[in-house]
């Protein structure tokens, strides 16, 4: 799917894009609050000062997405691969990493304000400037 075609669905009310291929979208700057991403592809999509307050993407392949300058308040990361995604200076206040996995993700100047990664099986490169006050890392 391209980021034309799903911005167009979502402009008329559709949220649930789960299971599409975004591989490489460009997606930056796009508001996409309460979206369902459950088991897309989004390896490679730039979502840069993108709003995807509230959205659910289980079971998915983010691999080297960019999701810098984001909004991703009470985001559903649960089951999810975050390898080498970079959540620079993003707000993740509230986001659910519940069972993420993954590697070399970065949290540099992010904000995980109460953010759950109970059970998560991630390696951080960087949370250099992150404010992680209230997250709950039980078991991670």
């Amino acid at each position: 799917m391209t980021a034309e075609e799903l911005l167009e669905r979502y402009a008329v009310g559709e949220r649930d894009f789960a299971g599409v291929d975004l591989n490489g979208a460009d997606l930056s700057g796009a508001v996409l609050r309460e979206i369902n991403l459950d088991r897309a592809d989004l390896t490679g999509v730039n979502f840069t000062g993108a709003d995807l307050s509230g959205g659910y993407a289980r079971d998915h392949g983010a691999a080297y997405t960019k999701i810098r300058y984001a909004i991703l308040r009470n985001a559903i990361f649960r089951d999810a691969n975050v390898s080498y995604v970079n959540f620079f200076h993003s707000d993740l206040s509230f986001a659910n990493f519940s069972r993420a996995y993954g590697e070399g993700i970065s949290f540099e100047d992010a904000c995980l304000f109460c953010a759950e990664l109970n059970d998560a099986q991630i390696r951080i490169n960087s949370f250099d400037g992150a404010n992680v006050e209230g997250t709950i890392l039980e078991d991670a």
